[in-house]
């Protein structure tokens, strides 16, 4: 079982650099990856999630409040996610234009 799972968290970690992750910090991958995780699409905005649902997302059970924003503004400041006009407080989309191959 161990030997899968290694075999496993090397797959992944080779997608996250195809992806262009090596960039981002863990929690940075984790909280984006949780927003394409909570995401619902509006016709609008595209694929949208609230704060709410990223970080109830058991992968960020850890994550204090401070780290999670300091995060979120990296994310932010990359273009990763965006605070469209016209969304309500809490709530973020990805942008249209991304998709998680294009994250580099």
């Amino acid at each position: 079982m161990m030997v899968q799972l290694a075999h496993l968290r090397d797959v992944l970690h080779q997608m996250e650099e195809n992806l262009g992750f090596e960039g981002l910090t863990r929690k940075e991958r984790d909280i984006l990856l949780a927003f394409y995780a909570n995401a619902a699409v509006y016709e609008e905005f595209g694929y949208v999630s609230s704060t709410d649902r990223v970080r109830a997302h058991p992968t960020l059970e850890s994550v204090s409040q401070p780290t999670f924003h300091r995060a979120l503004r990296r994310l932010l400041e990359r273009g990763l996610v965006e605070r469209p006009d016209g969304l309500p407080a809490g709530m973020y989309a990805i942008p249209s234009d991304r998709s998680l191959a294009s994250v580099a």
